[in-house]
């Protein structure tokens, strides 16, 4: 799989970006049109490329801790989108500084290593995100699924993709996957 492929396939279903006001992630406290809330649409859109308001965000002597952290998420999301994977692997450790317990962080840290072709640390992290209750964890096994095709042990990455439909039933790309088999 190149390159572009695996960031299609990545961003689409673990780009589990954190935003200070999403009710189906975590929630904290609102902040209205600020920075934060940007750079939180930025990492949601498929073709937005822009970490500014991330910065500007995490820059801000007005965010707490928390926020900070989803704001590194957030920024991070978007560096994998712009294959700059040393700065996403930054940003993801800066938000796992904070709480060690970020399942999502581990699971785009994850991301990261896979698009860098690190298939074996990506499947640490993304093991680590089911460890620590990922929301999404039909995302992760598919993640894990795609490592294991990477690394050519098909057998271990149908049961991965088997595993993210028994959480997530019309999971459309695990479904693809096992049709293909």
């Amino acid at each position: 799989m190149n390159t572009a492929a695996k960031l299609v396939c990545l961003s689409m279903i673990s780009g589990i970006a954190l935003t200070a006001n999403a009710t189906a992630q975590m929630s904290v406290t609102t902040f209205g049109a600020t920075d934060a809330v940007k750079c939180y649409e930025n990492a949601n859109s498929m073709f937005s490329s822009d970490t500014a308001p991330c910065d500007k965000a995490i820059k801000s002597p007005a965010m707490t801790r928390r926020d900070k952290m989803k704001t590194y998420v957030n920024r991070g999301i978007i560096h994998n989108r712009n294959l700059d994977l040393d700065a996403a692997i930054d940003d993801f450790t800066a938000a796992l500084e904070i709480d060690d317990d970020l399942a999502e962080a581990y699971l785009n840290r994850g991301n990261s290593f896979f698009l860098a072709s690190r298939f074996d640390d990506a499947l640490i992290e993304y093991e680590t995100a089911l460890a620590n209750d990922i929301s999404k964890p039909w995302a992760a096994w598919y993640n894990i699924g795609l490592a294991y095709d990477a690394k050519k042990q098909p057998e271990k990455a149908r049961e991965a993709y088997a595993k993210a439909l028994l959480l997530k039933p019309d999971f459309a790309l695990a479904q693809t996957k096992l049709a293909g088999r």
